[in-house]
């Protein structure tokens, strides 16, 4: 259940990184990347304060980002 409730805070995170990567639409592709590192991190350690082992919040935070990041690409595609 723990992973489940993760799962849905870190998409919250993803949808905010979203919203503030349009916001810094002329930022350069490093601090474009800066940002997302920040924001992995901070999915990371949300996943870690709710009470997932190392492993299972490093893999939960992973496959979150690729499952929004894949889902964006494929609604941008439809467009």
């Amino acid at each position: 259940m723990k992973e489940y409730v993760v799962f849905l805070l870190q998409m919250m995170i993803w949808s905010s990184f979203s919203l503030i990567e349009w916001l810094s639409g002329r930022d350069r592709p490093v601090f474009r990347g800066m940002l997302l590192c920040i924001f992995l991190y901070l999915a990371f350690l949300l996943a870690r304060k709710i009470g997932l082992r190392t492993k299972k919040a490093l893999l939960t935070t992973l496959v979150t980002a690729a499952v929004y990041f894949s889902c964006q690409h494929f609604v941008w595609e439809a467009f």
